[in-house]
Formats: structure tokens, sequence, C-alpha cells
């Protein structure tokens, strides 16, 4: 038999439970429906929505950054793994790119995506091993990925000077490169 004062302190604990999981649901559900606004994917024409990440050496970087301080006239957002093999054509067509063009006003981002698993070091030999030497900033959650709406790799986003999201790119291919290098070259002609 339980003892009187024992089954009110287990009644107590009980209902305490109970309201805990209570405002954790509340708190969710909450936290969920906020969460269309945070992964609210942008369209071309749109604004490219900014972010605060780190690069592969650890250093936190924000995107407006780039287009804001050092004038780059045009960006191109890689979204890569190092497990997808079309990944690394397309980051070392990007390193031929950014040679040509770079001193015009071109930077190509590789953002390492969802790949937190690979160490630094690992990535930096990949990317070596590839004659790339492209800034790498990190996806690790895949949040900057969801917000561009990247459903494949490789993803590239042709941003303009001003902020603008100018195309995106699945895949890797010859008509892809045509298509990109067409949106490009206007870009990089504007003063």
């Amino acid at each position: 038999m339980i003892r009187p004062i024992k089954s009110v302190k287990i009644r107590v604990m009980v209902t305490r439970i109970k309201s805990l999981v209570v405002v954790g649901f509340l708190v969710l559900a909450v936290w969920l429906g906020h969460l269309p606004c945070v992964f609210a994917q942008t369209r071309v024409g749109e604004k490219a929505p900014g972010f605060i990440t780190t690069t592969l050496e650890g250093k936190r970087v924000a995107l407006k950054k780039y287009w804001e301080q050092k004038g780059y006239k045009a960006i191109v957002l890689s979204f890569f793994a190092t497990w997808c093999q079309p990944c690394r054509e397309d980051l070392k067509y990007l390193q031929g790119l950014q040679a040509q063009l770079g001193s015009r006003g071109f930077l190509a981002l590789a953002i390492l995506t969802q790949d937190s698993s690979v160490k630094p070091e690992a990535v930096k030999k990949f990317l070596k091993n590839l004659g790339v030497n492209l800034p790498v900033l990190l996806d690790e959650f895949g949040i900057i990925g969801k917000r561009y709406g990247v459903i494949a790799l490789p993803c590239n986003v042709l941003i303009d000077k001003q902020g603008i999201l100018r195309a995106k790119y699945l895949g890797y291919g010859d008509a892809v490169k045509k298509d990109f290098e067409g949106r490009l070259k206007p870009l990089l002609s504007l003063p």
C-alpha cells in the first residue's frame, strides 16, 4: 500500500512533468510556426538572402561583405560536397573562370554543404588535388542551401553587385556552362 504522503509527491511530480511537456510542445509549435520564414526560398530577381557563416579556416564572414565592401560585380555561390562527382568538374570550371575573370569583378565562393563529417584538412586536400583554391564557406546544417533552394549538387547561384539573384543552375554540363557565361558576362561589363 502506498502511503498518502508519497502519493501526493508522486502526483505533484507527474503534474510538473505534464506541465513541462505541454510547455515544450508549445515552444516547439511556435518555433515550427516560424520555420517557413527561415527557410523561405529566394527566386531569381529577388534580393539574395544574406548569411553569416565560417570559412574553412574558421573565420566568420558575411555574404554581403563581398558585394558591398569588396566591390565584386558578380558572385557565384557554388554549393558542393566532397562526395559529389559532378561537383569536382564544376569546381575546376569555376576555378578557371576565377582565374580568367577575377580581375573584372568576378568571385566564385565554394559552399561546402552538409558535409560536416569531413575535416577541414581533408577538404583542403580534396581542393588541392583538384587544383582549386576558391574561398570555401561552410553550410554545415544545410540552412544556407535551403534558403537558396538547393535540391541537388552541384548548384550554382549567380548574384549581381546589388545582391540580386540573377540565375540558379543545378547540375553541371555544357548547356549549363553556356547559359551561365551568357548571364555572367553582361554583369561584368557594368560599371
